[in-house]
């Protein structure tokens, strides 16, 4: 089990950046940013990761910051993943404004 819970945060700002690392499976960029995990601990934040993911699209789905306080995003994203704190937390909110803009939810 992975107890850094900085390094789940940098990860997933990382593997839910833009950019031309998109390209790559989740699993190599992760192995390429963070060289020093274990086979069990990407495998980990790969789940986290994909658990995010569906706190963001639910959180999008509801209108993100158009129709919620940015206040209650982030309470609800820390409440489900605790390990979102810095770079992790900020993409996640802002993916939440994007997918709800990208997909019209905020409206």
């Amino acid at each position: 089990m992975l107890t850094d819970l900085p390094t789940i945060d940098l990860a997933y700002a990382k593997l839910e950046a833009f950019g031309p690392d998109l390209r790559l499976p989740k699993r190599d960029l992760l192995r390429k940013e963070l060289p020093q995990l274990t086979q069990d601990q990407v495998q980990e934040i790969l789940q986290q990761v994909d658990l995010v993911s569906k706190t963001v699209w639910s959180l999008a789905e509801r209108g993100g910051e158009a129709k919620m306080k940015k206040e209650d995003i982030v309470a609800e994203l820390q409440g489900a993943h605790p390990f979102l704190c810095s770079a992790g937390l900020s993409r996640a909110v802002f993916l939440v404004n994007y997918y709800a803009w990208h997909e019209g939810y905020d409206r």
